[in-house]
């Protein structure tokens, strides 16, 4: 196991599906149970960023955006406040094909580096990437001035990053279903093609908000 937290992005407000994606079965469990379940076994730590939410059946740290409305940026900031370790990996709960072997990998890589991030081609996963702790001055610096893109903290020459290129990738797998986002209904029916499950609807999990 690795020490080292694993950050699991589910405050999104899912717009384009039209209900909550952490909530959504493309297998058995709902996505954002379904990612706690893949990761607990090789990090010390899993975080959960979202605003409002709890998991009855997921006994993990669940943390509120302290910059919020600015999307994944501001959730990474806030997990990284949070975390007991200095490198955390951060995936999006959409993501239901998480490679655990990948991510591992890539921990493994951060050594000397402050970001660890696949690369395929000019486009970068930044969401599926590592995020060392002593990241957290330059995420605020760009919170507080509006820059809320993750990727365009990797302009930033004080930064240094180990690109994961695509040779490396290919040897977990396709990119393309290891990094595949599940943003719309159309989506989803393709995720669940891919995951061999037949369509039942997209059934909610025993994950619900927590009242204010």
């Amino acid at each position: 196991m690795a020490q080292a937290t694993a950050i699991i992005l589910a405050g999104g407000k899912s717009t384009r599906m039209g209900t909550d994606k952490a909530l959504i079965r493309v297998k058995d469990d709902s996505m954002l149970e379904g990612a706690v379940r893949a990761l607990a076994g090789g990090f010390s730590e899993i975080i959960v960023s979202a605003n409002n939410r709890t998991c009855a059946s997921a006994k993990v740290k669940v943390v509120a955006d302290v910059i919020p409305g600015r999307g994944p940026m501001s959730g990474i900031h806030a997990a990284l406040l949070a975390s007991a370790n200095d490198i955390n990996f951060v995936v999006p709960c959409d993501m239901p094909f998480i490679n655990v072997r990948l991510a591992l990998y890539m921990v493994e890589l951060a050594s000397g580096f402050d970001v660890v991030v696949p690369r395929i081609g000019d486009y970068y996963e930044a969401l599926f990437a590592v995020y060392m702790k002593n990241c957290l001055p330059l995420i605020e610096e760009y919170l507080i001035s509006g820059r809320n893109k993750v990727s365009t903290l990797y302009a930033n020459s004080a930064l240094r990053i180990r690109y994961v290129e695509e040779s490396e990738i290919g040897k977990f797998g396709n990119a393309e279903s290891l990094f595949f986002n599940v943003n719309t209904p159309v989506d989803l029916q393709r995720a669940k093609k891919m995951a061999g499950r037949k369509d039942n609807g997209s059934e909610a999990s025993d994950c619900t908000n927590i009242e204010d």
